[in-house]
This record gives C-alpha cells, structure tokens and sequence, in this order.
C-alpha cells in the first residue's frame, strides 16, 4: 500500500509561536483501518541540513510550535509512520519567527557611592532581532513613591548627583530597540553612604525568669531618620561575647538560661555603613526556683517506747538559692490526711518526745526558700515499742488451739516469794514485744508474776487454725496521683495489707458514697470513679480470704475537687500610653475565695502566642513598659484546686497616646517700658505629630489662655505698672483621626512672677531716697510761685 505526506504548512507566525500543519495522501488500494498511521514533527534551527530535534509525536495533522525565539530561521519536517518498515519524510519547510521589543534587562549594580552620589551601571538583554538603541533608568526620589524618569540614552553607566546622606533610593531599567520598549527589570535599592551609627545605650531588663531573660534597648541618639537601623545583642560565654539576637526590634528574650546565673550583655547598632562601638557591659540574673524535695527522713540511734531522734539531709537541689528553714511533719496512727508541724528551724535534725508505746507513726520533711516551699520527702514509718515480760517454761499445750491472746499457767515457773506465775503466749517470728495472737502462727511465752519479769523460758510451738483477715492497718488518699483534668470525678486510694490469719487474701471490698461497695482482686491501690464533683466521701474497706471478711477497715473521709471554672470578664479601667491597668471577676466574692482562686493573664506576643504575664489571687493587674497607641490582645482563665479552667476569648485594649513632657517655668526679659517677652524650651514632635504651646496668665481677676500656637515665645504689653503677673506653658501635641485633628495636652509648666515698677534713678548710693525729697522740694517750691 503506498501513501505520501504533503510539504507542511506554516501559519500564525508570531515571536514565540508558530501553527504547522500537514495532510496524508494514500492510493485507493490503501486500507488506512488495517495498521493505523503515526506522525513525527522534528524542528531544527540549526540549517535545513542541521539536528532536528521531534517536538511532536502523534496521529494529529496539526501541532502549534511553543517558545520559540524571536528573529529566528526554523525548519520543520514531518515523517509518518505506518507498522514498522513504513516510513516516509516530508520536504522541509523554513520560517522565520519577527523580531519584537528586548527582554527585561537585568537590574542595574552600584558601582560607587558617596554621601551625595550613586554611580550605576548596567547590561543589556537579548535584542530579539533588533539592535538596542537606548535605555531608560527610573528611580524614586528616594521618597518611596511612583518612579520618574532620571536617564535616557545609550550608555550602560550613569552617576546621580545630588542627594541626601544615608538615604535609601530605588532603581528600575528598561532597554529599547525599533519595536519598543522592553519591561522594567527588577527593583535595585541602594543607599548613599552616611557616619557610622552612634554608639547604643547599654540594654535594659525587662523581665528575669527562672531560665529567662527579657531585654529592652533604645536606638541610639541623632540618628538619621531614614537610617536602616538592626542590632546585635551579645552575651558573654565561655569563649566571650556571642551574638543572642539580630534584628530591628527594640527586645529580646534569651532563653536556655541556668538559673539563678548571672549573665553580661552588651549591644550593637548597625546600619549600611557598618557597625557602632559596643555599648556598655551590663550583668543581669535569673531568677532561682522552688527547691527539690530532702531525702527521706531517717531514725538517729534507737527508737525508745517515748521518744525518737530524726534526721534529714538537704535536697539535691536547693533551686538556686539558700534552704531557710525545715519543717518536719507527722502523721499519727496511720491517718495519712491529717499532718501536723511537730519543728520548724534550721536545723537537719529533732529529738520527737512525748510519744506513745506501741504506736505508729508516720513523719516527712519538706523545705522552704525564699522563693517557695518544697514538695514533701519521702515517708518514713516508725512504730514505737512495748516492755516485755519474764520468762518461764514452756507450756503444756493439751486440748485445742487457741486463736486469741490467753495467759497459760507454767509448769515449774520460776517463782520469787509466793507469786503465782503465768505464761504470756507471743509469735515466734517478728517483733518479740508483739502482743497480738495470729491464727496460724506459732508462739512462746514468758512468766509474768507480781514481783517483775523473768526471763525466756524454752520454746513451745503450736499453729492456731486460720480464720478471717485481720483489719486493713492503714487506709488513705494518695496525693497528685490523679490528673488534674479528673480530679473533679476520681480519687485515688491505697491501704496496705493486713495479716491473712492462715488463709489467703483473694480481694476486698471497698465502701464508698451511699454505701456502695466495689470488689478488686488482690491489689493495694484502687482509681475510685465516676464521682461527684465538689463532694465528701466516705471510704472504708474490708479484705476477703476463704473464711471471710475481715472487719471494716477505720473510715477516712476525703473531697473531690470542684470542676474547673469559667473565665471571668477582663475590662480595662485604666488607659496609660505606657500601662494597661486590667480589672476582672467579682470584687464581692473577692475575700471568699481568694484563697481558693487564681488568675492567669495572658498576652499576645509577637509571633502571634499567649503567654502569662500574672499569676494569682488578685483581680487587678498593671500591665507596664507598653507601646503608645498600640493594641494589645489578652485572654483570661480561672485556676482553682480542680486545675486550670478554659481560656477566654480575645480581649483587645489600645494605649493611649503619650502626653509631650511638663516644661520648666517660662523665662522673662523685659524689653522696654511696655514690652515683656515671654520664652519656654522647645519640644521635639511625637512620632511626626507636632507640637503646640499654650500659655496663660494669671492675675488677681483669674486666668486667661493669651497664645496658643507652635511658637516659643511670646511678647506681652498689656500689663499695668505695680501689678503682678503670672505665666505658666504647656505643650500639646496635634494628631489626626477619622474625626478631624485632636490635640492631646500635657501638665502646665511651674509659673513665674512678673512684677513691673516705675523706675526712678537716683546718682550713687541712696540716689533713690534723695531724689525723691529733691521731687518734694521742686513741687513745694512751683506751687509757691503759682500761687503768688
């Protein structure tokens, strides 16, 4: 079957575009269906004879060629392709892509600069088939605002005259050619050179935390206005001053601190011109924490039936700061929630008298810093002995077993005089003064009589049948076991075990609320759940062998917390331009529970998180060192026993604008007979807001406002001979809002007196008394001749 492929057809020639389009012809004999035909679109240009390159791979009969060059020759040619042994290739058709406006240029490069000059220059781009004839540089004025046209020609160089110090300029380029101009190249921003930065104030702290440090600096003084100023803070290491922050806020906080440290920080300005001396050295330090809990308390020589000598050693982390007292608590008959301070000194040890025999008791130690007071040591148990009786033989053991404590009758007891002498049955093992009879233990005796005890007799065993538990000897609550999320609904208990009687224990029972009884397998600790919040239980328990139920254990009573409470409204009350005052929660209730609440302030920071700025019972809080004008975003949530209520919404609070400064007393120059001329000290705008001046006078008829304006100085002739006169200033300082110009008025100035007298000159000393009698003598001598 044969078929040919027409000579392509080039159309819509543009400078990056061309359509190519072909036709396929095949002899009727031809069955296209029975092996479908493929084609090949390859482009070169590089020569009709050069490499081509296929572009296009498909059944299609047209194909529109992309990115391709301005003003340049391309040659196409399509091959088809039918099974594997047919191929045949069209002739190659030539185009030519029109030329068109030049590609952006790059941006122009400084090439040198002084205080008043820019020197620039630049290279073209590609001309796109026509020669570059010219460029066009713009710049901005260095105002920031639209670009004007400062050159246009055919040089790549050109030096701006003429402009200010230290300020920032930017610059665009465009290349031309006979079809036009090209796009603008990207912005270049330069800055004409200026001094070095003035050396900054050393920095100041604004907050110490435990591993925390919160600085604050100023920029340094007479800088240019349109300096770029950023800063390095450094701090002192091992290896000397590394660099903590660079940027162009005014605060930093370096964290990763050790605690209760001293650190030295000094500060650089920098601006395109280089960097500041250093400024002065300065040390801060961070504050210490709470200090760790001591070791367990231990026994110091023997314990006596009334007395016992404790000992303690200080913890392993004192917090950073020194340990200033002990306190040393017990816990009596195993009732684990009720503690009573038996010493409080500075002492590691204490002789505890006053004791009972044969009695428990439970003793721990915390200690206090200035910062705060530890968590609690370990416990330490101890149990106080009993007197032991005499000895005697051992008993005949005839008949059955006995479960309790008896007194058995020796058999040649060792007797002194007439006393009858008994044996007094004990265990075996363990504590030899232990009284108690145990079922399933074996036991001895000793001779009791009237005069005194003897001693240890020979050893008779016999085992007493097993029977019920004994009662479970220590039941309590156990501390920060339970989340603070669950606190409201679960309290967490343990007991320990008590003697089986001769029978394993299998589990207890476990009476809580309206005598509600939970059943747990062999433990000795148990999550009560699914409480009441905010309520009083009582809780007993009893343990479970094969014989039965051993009595209930003594009832302890214990609280579940209350649920966590909602956030209060936060209002401001006060608005400094330097200090938020905040007010929340109910004054009324304040006494009640201040203190079983408290507060968490928080504030926004600058990358957009809260953190808390106040912790504690009150309801008022001075937020200080703030921004004028500045709005600031705060939540708020209630802490209780039950943890850590819900944050608040987002409250916003602006500062107020800061008032110009109180000016010193306005000074007087009398000028001539009718003329004063008022002057006070000059202020420098707020922030670009200026500043106008108010004056008044003061007289025995009340104040009257005589100028108001921008001007520093006054001049007053309104006044009457031998009459007294005040003046007082002050600056106000003009601003613009939606509602036109406000004027916000700083405190008056202290006043100052004006006193006009007439003068009367007098020569040397005492001239005036003598020219006032010579003024009498003249009036006595005209009026005599007028009236003769």
């Amino acid at each position: 079957c044969c078929f040919t492929i027409e000579k392509p057809i080039v159309s819509d020639i543009q400078t990056r575009s061309a359509v190519i389009s072909w036709k396929l012809h095949g002899s009727k004999k031809c069955d296209h269906t029975k092996s479908p035909v493929t084609f090949e679109l390859a482009i070169s240009n590089s020569g009709k004879n050069g490499n081509y390159k296929n572009v296009y791979i498909g059944d299609g009969v047209t194909f529109t060629l992309l990115d391709l060059q301005p003003c340049m020759a391309y040659f196409v040619r399509i091959t088809t392709i039918r099974g594997s042994a047919h191929k045949t290739v069209s002739e190659v058709v030539s185009f030519t892509t029109p030329g068109c406006k030049p590609d952006p240029p790059p941006a122009p490069k400084l090439i040198n600069r002084s205080k008043s000059s820019l020197n620039l220059q630049w290279k073209g781009s590609n001309d796109n088939g026509s020669k570059i004839n010219g460029f066009l540089l713009e710049w901005d004025e260095g105002k920031g605002e639209d670009f004007k046209s400062c050159y246009m020609g055919t040089m790549k160089q050109y030096k701006i005259l003429k402009l200010n110090a230290s300020t920032k300029y930017s610059f665009r380029l465009a290349a031309k050619n006979n079809f036009g101009l090209s796009d603008f190249s990207e912005i270049a921003v330069f800055h004409t050179s200026g001094t070095m930065p003035p050396t900054p104030l050393p920095p100041k702290l604004k907050e110490a935390g435990i591993c925390t440090l919160s600085l604050e600096w100023c920029a340094p003084s007479n800088t240019t206005p349109n300096d770029s100023l950023t800063y390095v803070l450094e701090m002192e290491e091992e290896l000397g001053f590394k660099p903590k922050y660079n940027g162009e806020d005014l605060s930093c906080t370096v964290r990763n601190l050790q605690r209760s440290t001293t650190y030295k920080f000094r500060i650089f300005a920098y601006t395109l011109e280089g960097r500041s001396n250093p400024s002065g050295e300065v040390k801060y330090t961070t504050c210490p924490d709470k200090p760790g809990s001591p070791k367990k308390p231990y026994i110091k020589g023997k314990i006596y039936a009334h007395k016992v000598k404790i000992g303690w050693e200080p913890p392993q982390d004192n917090g950073g700061t020194y340990i200033s007292s002990y306190s040393l608590e017990v816990s009596e008959n195993s009732d684990v929630n009720s503690w009573n301070i038996i010493y409080n000194g500075t002492t590691k040890e204490f002789l505890y008298d006053h004791l009972k025999p044969g009695t428990t008791y439970k003793l721990r130690v915390f200690c206090t810093s200035p910062i705060g007071q530890s968590q609690p040591s370990d416990i330490l148990t101890i149990e106080t002995p009993t007197l032991s009786p005499a000895s005697c033989h051992p008993p005949p053991l005839n008949g059955e077993a006995i479960t309790r404590d008896t007194n058995i009758k020796c058999e040649n007891p060792p007797t002194n005089g007439n006393s009858e002498a008994f044996a007094n049955v004990t265990k075996e093992e363990g504590n030899q003064n232990d009284k108690r009879r145990h079922p399933g233990s074996k036991v001895r005796c000793t001779a009791v009589n009237v005069a005194g005890v003897g001693l240890f007799g020979g050893t008779g065993r016999v085992t007493t049948p097993a029977t019920v538990p004994a009662v479970v000897p220590m039941l309590y609550e156990v501390e920060n076991k339970v989340p603070a999320k669950l606190a409201s609904s679960c309290i967490a208990i343990k007991w320990e075990e008590p003697d089986c009687r001769g029978s394993p224990i299998t589990g207890y029972n476990i009476e809580y609320g309206d005598r509600k009884i939970l059943t747990v397998q062999r433990v000795t600790e148990c999550l009560l759940k699914n409480l009441q919040p905010d309520t009083t239980y009582k809780i007993r328990i009893q343990a479970i062998n094969h014989y039965g139920l051993s009595p209930f254990s003594q009832l302890i009573r214990t609280k579940t917390k209350p649920l966590p409470l909602d956030p209060p409204h936060l209002d401001c009350v006060v608005y400094g331009h330097q200090s938020l005052k905040l007010k929340w929660g109910n004054s009324s209730s304040k006494g009640l529970l201040s203190n079983l609440i408290s507060y968490n302030l928080l504030i926004e920071d600058r990358s957009g998180r809260f953190s808390i700025i106040y912790h504690g019972p009150c309801q008022t809080h001075k937020v200080n060192r703030l921004s004028e004008y500045t709005q600031y975003k705060f939540k708020i949530q209630t802490c209780s026993e039950a943890d850590e209520g819900p944050l608040s919404g987002i409250y916003t609070f602006t500062t107020a604008k800061t008032p110009p400064a109180t000016l010193k007393a306005p000074k007087l120059q009398h000028v001539n007979s009718n003329t004063c001329e008022v002057k006070w000290e000059s202020l420098e705008p707020i922030k670009g807001d200026p500043i106008v001046y108010n004056l008044q006078l003061i007289t025995d008829k009340g104040t009257d406002l005589i100028y108001k304006g921008p001007n520093t100085s006054f001049s007053f002739s309104k006044f009457v001979t031998n009459s007294h006169y005040r003046f007082k200033v002050c600056a106000g300082r003009q601003y613009q809002t939606s509602a036109g110009i406000q004027e916000l008025w700083g405190p008056y100035s202290p006043s100052t007196l004006f006193s006009p007298h007439k003068q009367h000159p007098g020569p040397g000393k005492g001239g005036g008394r003598k020219g006032r009698n010579i003024a009498i003598l003249c009036a006595v001598v005209i009026q005599y001749f007028i009236i003769n």
